[in-house]
């Protein structure tokens, strides 16, 4: 029980803010060993629990005349009222919104202000900069808006699709899959109006490849097939 309670009070909301991060495609979805885990946690940890800490305690404070509740600002103090469900369930409930909200601002405001002045550096000492993204598969195909696609393997001439990009897989997922609208219609658009391809994902590890067409090549192609057949889009 007391490894639980450690757990939650110590570890969560740490990890919970990482989930965060993730989910809001700031980190690369990586697999991590449990030591790696834990140290992102423990350093995600700090600035959360204190924040919730102080949202505690002025809840202590507003409070004090009706309740006993105490202060707690030591780690020690918050070992022993981690028994207390009361707490721990208020602990966790406020965990969870802090560091949502603390996820949600460094994405919104902080990440791209750090990444500028890195990128100043590297380019200073003419290294590439990073990219917004955190993976070429999140640069390419998480980014919204519409695409359209040929999916096919290095040599194999005849086994390939085109479609329009309608989901893709999202940055927790460890598979990296795309669900395809309209094969047939763009198929026929592709090949009948010869479409350039503007850019190619290339997986070096499996021997795919996805191309993606030019979009506004795209957008005329589509607007001449509607006017040569006499169809009002």
């Amino acid at each position: 029980m007391e490894s639980l309670l450690g757990t939650i009070v110590f570890f969560l909301p740490g990890f919970l803010a990482y989930f965060w991060l993730q989910s809001f495609g700031i980190t690369p979805v990586t697999k991590h060993s449990s030591g790696e885990l834990t140290a992102i946690s423990a350093l995600l940890w700090l600035p959360v629990s204190f924040i919730t800490l102080l949202i505690y305690n002025l809840g202590v404070w507003v409070s004090s005349k009706m309740s006993e509740m105490k202060y707690i600002w030591e780690v020690a103090d918050l070992s022993k009222v981690s028994g207390n469900f009361v707490f721990l369930f208020s602990f966790l409930v406020l965990s969870t919104l802090v560091s949502f909200l603390l996820s949600w601002l460094w994405a919104k405001y902080g990440q791209e202000r750090l990444q500028k002045v890195i990128n100043k550096i590297r380019i200073s000492r003419k290294v590439a900069p990073f990219s917004d993204a955190p993976s070429v598969w999140d640069e390419v195909f998480v980014k919204y808006g519409g695409k359209v696609v040929e999916i096919g393997k290095i040599g194999d001439e005849k086994g390939y699709l085109i479609g329009s990009v309608r989901k893709a897989s999202r940055p927790l997922e460890p598979e990296r899959n795309l669900y395809l609208d309209d094969v047939e219609f763009f198929t026929m658009i592709v090949k009948d109006y010869k479409v350039p391809v503007s850019h190619v994902f290339f997986d070096t590890k499996s021997g795919s490849y996805v191309k993606i067409f030019d979009g506004e090549a795209i957008k005329k192609a589509q607007e001449k097939y509607y006017a040569d057949n006499g169809i009002t889009s």
